[in-house]
């Protein structure tokens, strides 16, 4: 699909837009004879009280131009309009959308305030006397007339001076009701300069054209709260290449039920393009029935043992583990009239605990399981958890606790009160439920409110008892942590108790380990080019990776850790290898790099890698929450490379394409933009520890 084709959905008579721009102003000469009128053909004109914008013309040019691919119809560029026909032109775009329809407009002109009503912003036109507000154009009545007499929808953007005043109408209006929305250049109480908006305006929308400004495929149109944003750090940089004072940009509320104005280029419709997900049944049934809280992602690559798994139908490698998927299998087949039901698994960073709640997440929920048949078929019948009725699982990294509530609640189908959850208001509502739920949640250590979630939501889900609802307790509660800080005690002390389950993913049978290790390998090698029909080789390689890792693991100080995120990297640097001889198979082992971290440094940062990619991942690795959008990890990177030099955009999305094998990615809520985060929280923890002494973002 290309650009182009993208945007057909989008062409509308319906959808008007007007570019306006204003650069010479002359006052009409007084008819023959009147009063006033000059005889002398010498003696010019009244002059006009506003100075001419030489660059007002081709800017508005350059606007409608680049609005164009975002608003089909093309937009019309009016220039140099007196006050009647600006009037007119402007009617005109109020009647074409009365009945629903949407409108952008541009001004570039000056702009004054009314005298005795100063909130009121008057934009001037060609032959504008003055401060005379009856011979300009009134932007506050245009957008009552709007809000008024129709149900259309308006975005304007002022590039004149007091701009901030048009704002100022709209600031009372109620979300549910938001239909106008305007970006300014300034403040009401100071000026515009140089057409600096306007430009910012055409910068920031070129950027969108060519795919550098990190707006998610998936969202259909562009944020305005974006666009504003974007647009004024455009506009501070002119200002410092031009050398002159900052000039601030302003808006109304931006945010309302349909704020679809500009759209995005780079939109992929089709879900299956967007999402890469092959299985086009099993992917309208998830689309339709689970909630985008649930991180399929990782979730699914976590199940069937590959980073990259991004398909419904992806190939499952995990191995080992039996005894413990056993266990939660027969946890969760627990009757629920026997007390309080938390299951706990913990251990070392890389030790499987995201696979196995990875498993039992695909086999219980009522959709994935369902959609997901070389997973759950992969699962051994006996260590295979049923499916339930209602899961919630959440990938906790980052959050804090109200995003985690609201993760659950949404999958849930729990409808918020009015004032928003409480914790306990939470946690009784759960237990009001008329099915018992499973609830799922993994990486709490990496949450960003860690403490507060366990002992404000966790504790209460695990422990209370309700003798008065519908069932004994709130839930069936399945948690994934590192075992570490004092914090996290009380919650492995709940689940070691009798009738609970604690999986320490640490304590675990060496050789079982071992083979376990070179199952996973084989699987991993056998899906790569160069081993597929080379079965006693890959099987060799396979055993000789894994006796290696489990040795190295055995002999660390902590008792090892990591060996199956270990595994992964191993069999991903193998197969990029030249194919491995029979008779050189342990002499090839034993000569590669199979520590965590060599593995990792090799497949980043190798000596013919991309020179920005340790300094972009490291700023990555530095950020919190759900990720950094694109133009911030750019902004960051300076603070890790030797020279403190800024990468060009180009350069940072030649290294996010390259190293999307270690990335995650999401969709930030307000601004639709992709947000980045870093795909193991061992890979963070490399990262940081390795980056440039000081450094980090201050």
């Amino acid at each position: 699909m290309t650009v182009d084709d993208s945007l057909e959905q989008y062409a509308s008579a319906d959808s008007p837009t007007l570019v306006v721009s204003m650069s010479t102003f002359r006052l009409p000469a007084a008819p023959a004879g009147a009063a006033g009128a000059e005889d002398d053909d010498e003696d010019p004109p009244e002059r006009s009280a506003w100075d001419d914008l030489p660059f007002s013309q081709k800017l508005g040019e350059r606007v409608a131009r680049h609005l164009a691919p975002l608003v089909p119809p093309a937009p019309r560029h009016l220039p140099d309009l007196d006050h009647a026909t600006l009037g007119a032109r402007m009617e005109e775009l109020r009647a074409a959308i009365k009945d629903g329809g949407c409108a952008v407009v541009h001004i570039v002109s000056h702009g004054f305030l009314r005298r005795r009503s100063p909130e009121d912003l008057m934009v001037v036109a060609t032959d504008t006397r003055d401060q005379q507000a009856g011979t300009a154009f009134d932007v506050r009545r245009f957008l009552q007339e709007v809000d008024d007499e129709g149900t259309g929808r308006v975005l304007l953007l002022l590039d004149v001076c007091h701009g901030g005043a048009g704002i100022d109408w709209t600031r009372n209006l109620p979300r549910a009701e938001r239909r106008l929305f305007v970006i300014a250049a300034c403040p009401s109480d100071t000026p515009a300069w140089g057409g600096r908006f306007s430009r910012a305006v055409c910068d920031v929308l070129e950027d969108l054209a060519k795919g550098h400004t990190g707006v998610d495929p998936r969202k259909q149109y562009v944020r305005l709260s974006w666009l504003k944003d974007e647009v004024y750090r455009r506009l501070l940089s002119l200002c410092e290449d031009d050398a002159c004072p900052d000039q601030e940009v302003v808006a109304s509320d931006l945010d309302g039920p349909d704020t679809g104005f500009l759209a995005n280029p780079w939109y992929r419709e089709d879900p299956v393009e967007q999402l890469e997900l092959r299985d086009r049944w099993a992917l309208q049934e998830f689309i339709d029935t689970v909630h985008p809280s649930l991180d399929l992602g990782h979730y699914l690559s976590r199940a069937s043992g590959r980073e990259t798994a991004t398909g419904l139908d992806v190939p499952c490698h995990f191995s080992g583990r039996a005894r413990e998927l056993g266990e939660l299998a027969d946890w969760l087949a627990r009757p629920e009239g026997e007390g309080a039901a938390v299951a706990v698994v913990t251990g070392s960073p890389g030790t499987g605990k995201s696979a196995l709640l990875g498993v039992v997440v695909c086999c219980t929920h009522p959709t994935l399981s369902k959609a997901l048949k070389t997973v759950v078929n992969h699962i051994a019948a006996r260590n295979r958890p049923d499916p339930r009725e209602a899961v919630a699982a959440v990938h906790a990294r980052g959050m804090p606790l109200s995003r985690v509530i609201e993760a659950i609640a949404g999958q849930l189908d729990m409808t918020a009160p009015d004032g928003g959850w409480t914790a306990q208001g939470f946690v009784d509502a759960v237990a009001a439920l008329p099915v018992e739920p499973l609830i799922v949640l993994d990486a709490l250590d990496e949450a960003t409110e860690s403490v507060r979630i366990t002992v404000e939501l966790l504790h209460p889900l695990a422990n209370r008892e309700y003798t008065d609802g519908p069932r004994g307790r709130p839930c069936r509660l399945l948690v994934g942590v590192r075992p570490y800080g004092e914090w996290v005690r009380p919650l492995l002390e709940a689940a070691a108790e009798p009738g609970q389950l604690l999986l320490d993913l640490d304590d675990t049978d060496r050789e079982d380990l071992r083979e376990a290790l070179a199952e996973y390998v084989e699987g991993l090698l056998k899906d790569t080019g160069t081993y597929p029909r080379r079965s006693p080789v890959r099987r060799a390689v396979a055993q000789a990776v894994a006796r290696r890792i489990e040795s190295a693991g055995r002999a660390a100080p902590a008792g090892g850790g990591g060996e199956f995120l270990t595994a992964q990297l191993a069999a991903r640097s193998i197969g990029a290898l030249p194919p491995i001889d029979a008779e050189d198979v342990q002499a090839a082992v034993d000569r590669l790099p199979l520590t965590l971290a060599a593995l990792l440094d090799g497949q980043l940062f190798a000596a013919d890698g991309l020179p920005w990619a340790r300094p972009v991942l490291t700023a990555i690795a530095f950020g919190k929450g759900e990720g950094m959008p694109m133009e911030i990890i750019r902004s960051a990177a300076a603070a890790f490379h030797p020279d403190g030099a800024e990468p060009s955009r180009a350069e940072v999305v030649e290294v996010l394409a390259s190293m999307s094998f270690f990335l995650r990615r999401d969709i930030d809520p307000e601004y639709g933009t992709t947000l980045y985060r870093l795909y193991h929280q061992e890979l963070v923890d490399h990262l940081a520890a390795t980056a440039p002494v000081g450094g980090g973002p201050a």
